[in-house]
């Protein structure tokens, strides 16, 4: 990269350091103890911006260039960021990389790595160094254009992993809205930045990284006097007392939206497997009282991690509406999971009350007695069903029975007034009334019939020209004769073996019916 002293050039495995002749010297702006030198800052010449890099010492094998000062070289004004111990001087804060962004056309953050991304950049050095620079920002009360915002993470080559780059966005938005709310202002970050996150394995990757960021800063507009911009926003940002600091109030604010978070989380798993339990119908035992301490076990450990928020102006007010946003949430899961399992009550209520009334339908109670006979059913069901909300109850959040208890003794009422009508009933006094048709008498002693039948064919003389029969029935018996002339017809004597039918044939049969 331009404007480094030295280069690494990896021959086979080797590392030869490469003497490079840089086209200016760099110039420091900031000494390691904090303090402005007597140097200005170089004009941009041919249409050039100004690229603000603010590196992480504390990186191992960063692949861009760190340092404890603040130089300028090539229009590039490289700034260390903040740190996160308290012994770090006044550059530890990130004044030096905020007063080098805010002048700059694009800004650069170096020194991340995967580690960073995954655990959140808000609770990082680099989320320090980013509310630094939004403050500065935002106490300029002007907006000059869009700036790009670049975060390179650095990743050994052989990694096999993919940027998220909509979540690390998604956390640089939540800093800012952070800052913007400890300053006071409603902003957007689309109004100052615009995101762009790429990862850096290779001294190739950081050149292309500064070459966007220089052609970026070229678009932007340079500040009015650009040989004491840097000096200016410096002492601009050092002079600002620790009260009017929004970072601190910012970094409450973070750690409110994170026990927030941690807080949701706590409560995510019990509440889950109330949720498993209610969708199979089942109630939560003592959903009440475990309801009531989980709500306030959640509230005691957001309490307990923001304390430190609580004497922080803005902070405390932030703090406060955090947590009414958690206990908003948890209450209205909480009475969503009530609401339920008063319908799964109410449900399995009316259930048992109509398998009473079926049982004792098939006693025939006499109809006018049946409302009477069962006010009984009706009381049982009414105390089961109140006895069981009881455990439902929750009081700090205003969830009693009362209401349900009103409810339900009108649906039982209407219950039994209708259950006449209900088509279980009518489907069981269809039973009975066709169990009662269908039963057969038994006999009273065994018994034996007989019948006799007499069937009688008389074959004249013809061809089949003439054909009748006729029968009489007397009691179990019956006698039937048929006439059919057919002796001559060829068709019949073949039948018969060549021989003539028999003029008279009688059949008779004897029929014997024996129970017992």
């Amino acid at each position: 990269m331009t404007g480094h002293p030295t280069r690494s050039l990896s021959i086979r495995g080797l590392l030869l350091p490469l003497i490079v002749a840089s086209a200016s010297a760099a110039t420091t702006l900031v000494d390691s103890s904090g303090s402005l030198t007597k140097s200005l800052l170089p004009s941009p010449t041919g249409g050039d911006g100004i690229v603000a890099l603010l590196s992480s010492p504390g990186t191992p094998g960063n692949l861009f260039s760190s340092s404890t000062t603040v130089t300028v070289e090539n229009n590039i004004i490289s700034a260390p960021g903040a740190s996160l111990e308290e012994s770090s001087g006044i550059l530890g804060r990130g004044v030096a990389s905020a007063a080098a962004g805010s002048i700059a056309g694009a800004v650069v953050l170096t020194g991340v790595t995967l580690a960073d991304v995954e655990v959140g950049l808000d609770g990082t050095r680099h989320g320090r160094t980013l509310a630094e620079l939004f403050a500065s920002v935002l106490r300029m009360e002007k907006k000059e254009g869009v700036k790009t915002l670049m975060i390179a993470v650095q990743s050994d080559s052989a990694d096999d992993v993919s940027l998220d780059t909509e979540d690390i966005e998604e956390v640089v938005e939540e800093i800012f809205d952070s800052v913007a709310a400890a300053v006071g202002v409603d902003d957007e970050l689309s109004d100052y930045f615009s995101i762009q996150s790429t990862f850096v394995s290779t001294s190739e990757d950081v050149a292309k990284v500064m070459s966007e960021a220089q052609s970026a800063a070229k678009s932007s507009s340079l500040p009015k006097s650009v040989p004491t911009a840097f000096s200016d926003m410096y002492k601009r940002v050092t002079s600002a007392s620790d009260d009017a600091d929004p970072t601190p109030v910012a970094e409450a604010i973070l750690a409110c939206n994170d026990a927030y978070s941690r807080a949701s989380r706590t409560s995510r798993a019990k509440i889950a497997s109330w949720k498993h339990r209610i969708s199979r119908n089942l109630l939560v035992p003592k959903f009440g009282a475990r309801s009531s301490a989980l709500l306030t076990r959640t509230l005691d450990l957001f309490d307990r991690d923001t304390m430190a928020a609580a004497g922080l102006p803005l902070a405390g007010e932030q703090r406060l509406a955090v947590r009414k946003k958690l206990q908003d949430r948890t209450e209205g899961i909480l009475k969503s999971l009530f609401d339920d399992q008063m319908a799964i009550l109410e449900k399995n209520t009316l259930k048992r009350l109509q398998l009473t009334l079926l049982r004792k339908m098939g006693k025939d109670v006499d109809a006018s007695q049946f409302y009477e006979s069962n006010a009984e059913a009706l009381r049982v069901a009414a105390f089961a069903f109140e006895s069981a909300a009881s455990s439902l109850e929750v009081p700090s959040m205003s969830l009693t029975k009362s209401k349900a208890v009103q409810d339900m003794k009108g649906k039982l009422n209407n219950a039994l007034i209708t259950f006449p009508d209900s088509p279980a009933a009518k489907i069981k006094s269809l039973a009975k009334v066709e169990q009662t048709v269908s039963k057969k008498k038994e006999p009273t002693e065994g018994s034996i019939n007989v019948a006799l039948d007499l069937v009688a064919m008389i074959r004249p003389d013809g061809f089949g020209n003439l054909q009748g029969f006729a029968g009489y029935q007397l009691g179990p018996h019956s006698v039937t004769v048929g006439v059919h002339n057919d002796a001559d017809d060829p068709g019949v004597i073949s039948q018969f073996g060549g021989v003539r039918p028999a003029f008279l044939r009688v059949q008779p049969k004897l029929k014997i019916e024996v129970e017992l």
